[in-house]
Formats: structure tokens, sequence, C-alpha cells
């Protein structure tokens, strides 16, 4: 089973692209709708509603709707704790981390505790970022604990570079996220099956060539998912 989780608002020209792709025509398209508590133009964003990792997904109590998706689209194992929804930064972060070079990246003090304690029984360090939003930042090109990355947080490219995984400095802005004047390039893309799917036209983004040169150098494939400039949509893809 696949599944992709998008945010409610995702525009239709990206899912119906989706939905046509010849590599992901199993792949089930999952709307999210807005969890309570959470900022409103984010509140409906899997990575902020969700954590993957650690063999689980991990859901917030009040937001079991979200859980309900998970169970039904896949067959992932869900936890649900017992963090609070949250309105502003960087309490609403708690599930926005990212696995890089085998550990686990962000925020280190808004991080769930239940996630924190699921790296700790897999002996998966905990690395603090300044960047609390980690997994939104974070574009990876393959899977793997070495998978090269794309970001434009400077403190996550160089913990990479510290980890030994080949990451890609882009300038920020470019990325689409209504209600704020900026997205993050890990919430508009997703990596499946040897492809990194862009949500929009990645030709239209500054650092363009730059982002074709680390998807060749990992020996990946790049497709766009629009006509348009890109769209932050919190993507999460699973496949068990």
């Amino acid at each position: 089973m696949a599944a992709l989780f998008l945010a409610d608002n995702t525009p239709s020209e990206i899912t119906d692209a989706i939905r046509a792709d010849d590599v992901l025509s199993d792949v089930e398209i999952v709307r999210l709708r807005a969890g309570c508590g959470m900022p409103a133009p984010v509140a409906s964003h899997p990575d902020m509603l969700l954590f993957s990792g650690f063999g689980s997904v991990f859901v917030r109590s009040a937001h079991k709707y979200v859980a309900d998706e998970v169970e039904r689209a896949t067959r992932r194992r869900v936890v649900i704790t017992s963090d609070p929804p949250a309105d502003s930064y960087p309490a609403d972060a708690a599930f926005d981390c990212v696995t890089i070079g085998g550990a686990l990246v962000g925020r280190a003090d808004a991080i769930s505790p239940a996630v924190k304690r699921a790296a700790s029984a897999a002996m998966t360090p905990v690395l603090n970022v300044a960047q609390g939003y980690a997994k939104c930042s974070v574009c990876t090109l393959g899977v793997g604990a070495r998978a090269p990355i794309l970001t434009a947080d400077p403190s996550i490219h160089k913990l990479a570079l510290s980890r030994g995984v080949r990451s890609v400095l882009i300038g920020s802005g470019s990325i689409s996220l209504p209600g704020y004047s900026t997205g993050f390039i890990g919430g508009a893309s997703f990596y499946a099956r040897g492809i990194v799917y862009f949500l929009g036209n990645i030709e239209l983004h500054p650092d363009h060539d730059a982002v074709m040169r680390a998807a060749a150098d990992a020996g990946v494939h790049v497709r766009s998912m629009s006509r348009h400039g890109l769209f932050d949509a919190g993507a999460i893809y699973m496949e068990d």
C-alpha cells in the first residue's frame, strides 16, 4: 500500500497530475482537513499533523481523524501522543523533524517526547538545529541514512555535511504557502520509487540548475507536477 498525504488546499492541477503519473498510479492521495488548534495556514499540512518514522506514525490525540486516515490508507502502526495542538512556534513543530545521516534532526526542545523516546529506543541520536520546521525544510533525494538532501536552511545544511550526507544549499523563497511569505522545499516535494516529485514546476525555481545537478548526482529522476511555481502542501509519502 502507498499513500501520499497532502494539505487540503493543494491545487487540483497538482493532484490531477499525480493521479495521471504512470509510476504513482496505485498511490492513494489523502487530503487532510485542518487540525484544531494549529496555525491556520498549515493546519492541514501533514508534516505538521504527523510524524512517520521508527516503524510508526505519531499523531496527537486531539487529531484522531489523522490516525484514522493513516490506518485506512496504510499498514503503518499508529502511536497516539499527548502532545497538545499549538498555534505558535515552536510548540507547533512537535512532529516537524526529519532523519538525516542516521540522526533525528529538528529543534530538540520542540520535538514530541514520544518521538524522542522512539528515537532513543532505536539508538538514534537527536540533534538540535535552529530550524524547528526541519521536515518542511528538507527535500530528500532517495532513501536511507546517506540519501542526499536539498535545503534552504544553513543549520540543517551544515549538520548534514557533518554527518557525511551530501547537501545542496538552495535559496529561500519562490515557494507558495498561502498565509505566509514563503513555503519550504520539503513540503513542496516528495521522493517515491526513484523519482523526486515537485509540487509545481521546478524549472521556475531560481535554483533549478543546482537541483537538477543534485538529482543527477544522486541517480534520481525529477518530475514536476504543475505548470506553475512550487506549492508547499506539507507532503508526506508512505509506502509499506
